[in-house]
């Protein structure tokens, strides 16, 4: 039995939609807390992969960025300080983009960042748009082969991508989402690798590094004993000896938590009937 919902076939796609809408949208009106016990990304190592992920991207100035699936606008914000010539961010949640735009505007940064709402597969920037594209736990909300096409049709020939994303492999993971359905929207699937070799159809260049391996017992004992310094001070020594494994067994990998992945050398796709 499969650990989380089968992704919907492509005719479901304006249902899968709108329940992702619904989820995310409905979660930002409640502003939902979850409890001290199930905080999981507060515990350090969240942040230490979007360092990873904002160094293996490298120099961000006189780029042009897309967010993709910007959520609240952090990254968007993060990659306007960064020196970004412009920032383009979209995602299905109306709630979460008036939020984005809010943030913006208050960081003074309205003239950098342009939002829209948007779908992943039906992206209409015109075609060569990007020199990078960033995004953070959203491919595996989205139709992949879809999303592939689109992805490297807006990015500009010798640009790149990067995408942090949940992992499909690690069996212990898989119960432990089975066992909180509430977490995650009934839609999403975690990546496995025949959809990075689906990703090759639109990229000369696809590769992954996993992280989180070890780390999963931090996010473990904070759901036991609800102690969030106990558990970052755990997470902490673990994410340093989940390099020093992961280095020596590159084929655990597979079994991480998530994975930075890397597109490069896109292949270009022509532009659907009636877009830019």
């Amino acid at each position: 039995m499969p650990a989380t919902a089968p992704r919907m076939r492509t005719t479901d796609l304006a249902e899968r939609h709108r329940i992702e809408e619904q989820f995310h949208d409905d979660r930002t009106r409640r502003d939902t807390k979850r409890s001290e016990r199930t905080r999981f990304y507060n515990l350090g190592a969240a942040d230490e992969y979007l360092r990873r992920q904002l160094a293996a991207a490298g120099s961000l100035q006189g780029k042009r960025v897309l967010d993709f699936g910007c959520g609240l606008g952090r990254t968007s914000r993060l990659y306007a300080e960064m020196g970004a010539a412009r920032v383009d961010g979209f995602d299905l949640s109306s709630e979460r983009l008036e939020v984005a735009e809010r943030n913006a505007k208050r960081d003074g940064l309205g003239d950098l960042i342009f939002f829209r709402h948007l779908a992943a597969e039906d992206i209409d920037y015109p075609d060569s748009s990007f020199d990078v594209v960033m995004g953070k736990a959203i491919l595996h909300h989205t139709d992949m082969e879809k999303t592939g096409a689109q992805l490297a049709r807006v990015l500009r020939p010798d640009g790149e991508a990067y995408f942090l994303e949940p992992l499909a492999h690690n069996p212990f993971l898989n119960l432990f989402r089975r066992l909180t359905p509430s977490f995650r929207t009934p839609t999403e699937t975690p990546l496995k690798m025949k959809d990075l070799d689906m990703f090759r159809k639109y990229f000369g260049s696809v590769s992954y590094r996993g992280f989180h391996l070890l780390g999963m017992f931090a996010d473990g004992l904070l759901l036991a004993t609800g102690s969030s310094k106990l558990a970052s001070s755990c997470m902490a020594t673990l994410v340093k000896w989940d390099d020093a494994i992961l280095n020596r067994f590159p084929f655990l990998q597979r079994y991480c938590w998530s994975a930075l992945l890397i597109f490069k050398q896109p292949k270009h796709q022509p532009s659907p009937a009636g877009s830019n």
